[in-house]
C-alpha cells in the first residue's frame, strides 16, 4: 500500500511539472515570460548608430528572445533579424537598454576599431542610416509585434531610398517616453527623452 502511494505521488508531481511549462517548453519557474509586453523602440540615432528600448511597465522584464527585424530589400527575403536578446538580459521597470550598431567597431564600415561595446549582447548587426527610408520592428519570443519605427515609404525598397534630411544633431525619439509619437529631440542615450525639436520628415528632400 505504501509503495502504491509513493508511485501515485511521483506521478502527480510529474504531471504537475508537465503542466508548468509554456508553449516554448520553458518552465514557469525559469522567470521567463515569452509573451512579454510593454517593451518599445524609444530612441534611434543614425549618427551615433544606437537603438534604445524602453520598458513601459512597473516591473523588470526579461529580454530573452525578444528580437529586432530590419527591412532591407538588398537582403534575401527583404528583411533580417539584426538582434536577439540573450538569456540573462533584463530591462528595468521604466528603464532603458541601449543596443549599438556593429558598424561602430567595424573597420570595413569605417567604424572605430577601438570602440568598446557594453557587451556582445548589446550589439545589433549592420548599421542605421539617418538619410534613408527605414523600417524596424520589435517582437517578443511568440513573434508578436511589440513596437515599430518607420521613416518614409518602401518606394524602391526599404533602406534603399536616400535623400532624406540627415539631422545629425538630433535623434528619432518618442516624446514622451514609451507612448509618444516619434519626433526629433536632443540625444538622451539611456535616459529620458527630451522635448520635441521638430517633426521627422517622411519624404526625401532630394532624389
Amino acid at each position: 500500500m505504501k509503495k502504491l502511494f509513493v508511485f501515485a505521488a511521483m506521478a502527480a508531481m510529474a504531471l504537475t511539472s508537465c503542466d508548468n511549462t509554456d508553449d516554448f517548453g520553458v518552465e514557469s519557474g525559469d522567470d521567463y515570460n515569452v509573451g512579454v509586453k510593454g517593451i518599445v523602440l524609444n530612441e534611434l540615432s543614425g549618427a551615433d548608430k544606437f537603438i534604445e528600448l524602453y520598458n513601459t511597465t512597473d516591473a523588470e522584464v526579461s529580454l530573452r528572445e525578444v528580437y529586432l527585424v530590419k527591412y532591407d530589400s538588398s537582403k534575401d527575403g527583404g528583411k533580417s533579424t539584426t538582434w536577439t536578446g540573450a538569456k540573462d538580459m533584463v530591462i528595468p521597470a521604466k528603464g532603458y537598454v541601449v543596443l549599438e550598431s556593429s558598424d561602430l567597431a567595424d573597420e570595413a564600415e569605417g567604424g572605430d576599431p577601438a570602440y568598446a561595446y557594453e557587451s556582445q549582447n548589446h550589439i545589433f548587426k549592420g548599421g542605421l542610416s539617418g538619410k534613408k527610408n527605414v523600417f524596424i520592428e520589435l517582437y517578443n519570443a511568440k513573434d508578436e509585434k511589440l513596437s515599430e519605427f518607420k521613416r518614409g515609404e518602401e518606394g524602391a525598397g526599404w533602406n534603399q531610398v536616400s535623400g532624406f534630411n540627415n539631422d545629425k544633431k538630433h535623434t528619432f525619439s518618442r516624446v514622451p517616453d514609451g507612448t509618444g509619437e516619434f519626433v526629433y529631440a536632443d540625444p538622451t542615450k539611456g535616459a529620458a527623452n527630451g522635448a520635441k525639436v521638430a517633426d521627422i520628415e517622411q519624404t526625401p528632400v532630394a532624389e
